[in-house]
């Protein structure tokens, strides 16, 4: 077992070969993104709870419906039982004079798989709350990732070899899109794949153009060139309708490094110009220096009358198998 020390007393704790075998394991309960906080009832009410709730129930990025980022349960130690050490995700916390350090831990498939167990040990509640400002969004990322991880484990089990081989073989991109997909489109810059359900749409629109200068990803540039991809290549269901980017709501641009890759990420909202169709959508443009392009995959989800949180994260997955 390995431990490695970070600032702010956060400890991430890996297994190596004693790590116990997974599929010997119990399966783990609980739906994507669902995570079970225990905590002693007052802690839970109190300014340390406060923060967990603020951060674990926000807003998902993106959506046109308010949906937290996490589902979230709350039950006291006396109810951690052997049902809810199954879960999925568990932050569980200790709060006693007994504690000699207060620190921040986490490990992997503790009592089931898969599973991320996070434990938050104080000496007062004055420490865990000050353990919680300090680390509450290292926190709130590490279960994102997890979350994507796991489905990304999943779809890599379930790839679609013939997507992924023909979009090596024709434009020199690894993608990996889990069965159930399919190819509608592959033109010479432009791919269209999606998974459709009688109450459900999710598609990954896939192109690429010439990479110029650091102009490139501005995003209005990023929008309009997404816009143009758009209204020659995805029409709507009325005459001369097609998807379009929804600029009169709040768009979430982000630029950070992917395995020593520069990304650019934008989330919002799409519609269909000429008729009533719309929803989230997430843009991604990575630099693929070797080509001398641009490589950008939007991710779009259509389900009028169910929530999307899933459905986003799910494609996300996907997105983050780029290569």
């Amino acid at each position: 077992m390995k431990k490695i020390f970070l600032p702010l007393f956060i400890v991430f704790i890996f297994f190596g070969c004693e790590e116990i075998e997974s599929s010997l394991m119990k399966a783990s309960t609980g739906k994507s993104g669902e995570v079970l906080v225990v905590v002693q009832k007052n802690i839970w009410k109190g300014e340390s709870g406060s923060i967990l709730r603020k951060n674990l129930n926000v807003d998902f990025p993106g959506l046109p419906q308010s949906e937290p980022r996490f589902s979230v349960t709350n039950i006291p130690h006396v109810a951690f039982n052997n049902i809810f050490k199954n879960h999925r995700n568990i932050i569980f916390t200790e709060v006693s004079g007994k504690v000699k350090k207060s620190i921040i831990t986490y490990k992997y498939d503790v009592y089931a798989s898969p599973q991320l167990v996070i434990t938050i040990k104080a000496k007062s509640k004055k420490e865990l709350k000050e353990l919680l400002k300090s680390n509450i969004i290292e926190i709130t990322d590490l279960i994102e990732n997890t979350e994507l991880d796991r489905l990304a484990k999943n779809y890599s089990r379930l790839r679609n070899n013939e997507i992924y081989n023909q979009l090596k073989k024709n434009h020199d991109i690894k993608l990996t899109v889990p069965k159930g997909y399919k190819l509608d489109v592959d033109t010479n810059n432009f791919i269209w794949i999606s998974h459709e359900t009688p109450l459900i749409s999710q598609g990954l629109l896939i192109y690429y153009y010439d990479y110029t200068d650091t102009n490139s990803f501005k995003l209005d540039n990023l929008l309009n060139k997404r816009d143009s991809i758009l209204i020659n290549n995805v029409p709507g269901p009325s005459k001369n309708s097609y998807m379009n980017t929804d600029r009169d709501y709040y768009l979430e641009f982000k630029e950070f490094y992917k395995d020593e890759r520069y990304t650019a990420e934008i989330r919002g909202l799409w519609n269909v110009k000429g008729d009533f169709m719309g929803g989230p959508f997430v843009n991604t443009s990575v630099v693929d220096e070797k080509n001398s392009r641009i490589i950008t995959v939007d991710a779009y989800v259509y389900s009028p009358k169910k929530n999307k949180r899933n459905y986003i994260r799910q494609l996300e997955a996907i997105v983050g198998s780029l290569e």
